[in-house]
C-alpha cells in the first residue's frame, strides 16, 4: 500500500485509523470525520501551537487557542 501523506501533515497520532499513514485516502477520512462532528483537525491545533484542551477539538476551543483566550469553565 502506497502511503498518501502530505508533506505538510503535522499530526503525530499515527495510531489513529484515520491518519494518512494507515490508508491510501490521504487526509480525506480525517477531514470528513471532523466536518461531521463539527470539529477542527488536530493538525490545525498543532500549527497554532497547542493541543486540544478538555474541550476537545471544538471550533470554540480552537478559536480560544488562536486568540489566546482562557476558558474559565
Amino acid at each position: 500500500m502506497e502511503k498518501n501523506i502530505s508533506d505538510f501533515c503535522t499530526c503525530r497520532d499515527h495510531g489513529c485509523p484515520l491518519h494518512p499513514v494507515n490508508h491510501e485516502k490521504g487526509c480525506s477520512l480525517c477531514i470528513a470525520k471532523n466536518i461531521k462532528k463539527k470539529e477542527v483537525p488536530s493538525c490545525f491545533f498543532n500549527v497554532a501551537g497547542g493541543y486540544p484542551s478538555k474541550e476537545g477539538y471544538s471550533f470554540e476551543a480552537f478559536a480560544r487557542l488562536v486568540l489566546g483566550v482562557k476558558n474559565e469553565d
